[in-house]
């Protein structure tokens, strides 16, 4: 923990997007904006990537342990879970996965405006293993809350 500061957990000292200049914020949406709407990269679903989503909740230095949480629950397949309870990378349920919408949309409206919003709408009908590598991502990181989500994943314990 860095002396002073509770809201960064241990290990996570390098990660404060306060501290990010405002120029290197404009390229992060820029480029997250890109794959929100469907880029190369966000659009390949199979197969570990780091991390498409870099913003508030993303935690690089917990990379590592999402990379491994991945492996366990989808083998890093994000179309994983056809016709089953849970589905994408992550496997999240219908309800978490419909709830996680919800908590993005005002972080979401605030970076990419009301285009982003009817994005993140538009996933609310869709079933997570039909969301691209970037809202998927974006979706854990939410969920993962600095740590304070992990009990949705057991499989971390092995990692």
């Amino acid at each position: 923990m860095v002396d002073g500061d509770a809201a960064i957990p241990a290990g996570d000292e390098g990660n404060n997007p306060a501290a990010d200049s405002a120029v290197s914020r404009q390229v992060r949406i820029a480029a997250e904006t890109a794959h929100a709407f469907g880029s190369p990269k966000s659009n390949d679903r199979i197969g570990y990537e780091p991390s498409l989503y870099q913003g508030k909740w993303h935690m690089p230095k917990r990379e590592k342990l999402r990379k491994c949480i991945s492996k366990s629950e989808s083998h890093h397949h994000y179309k994983a879970g056809r016709g089953s309870y849970y589905r994408g990378a992550y496997q999240f349920s219908k309800s978490l996965a419909r709830g996680v919408t919800w908590m993005m949309q005002s972080e979401v409206k605030k970076e990419m405006g009301e285009a982003g919003v009817s994005l993140v709408k538009k996933l609310r009908k869709k079933p997570m293993n039909k969301w691209n590598r970037y809202w998927q991502d974006r979706a854990f990181w939410t969920i993962w809350a600095k740590g304070k989500g992990k009990h949705h994943w057991p499989t971390r314990k092995s990692c």
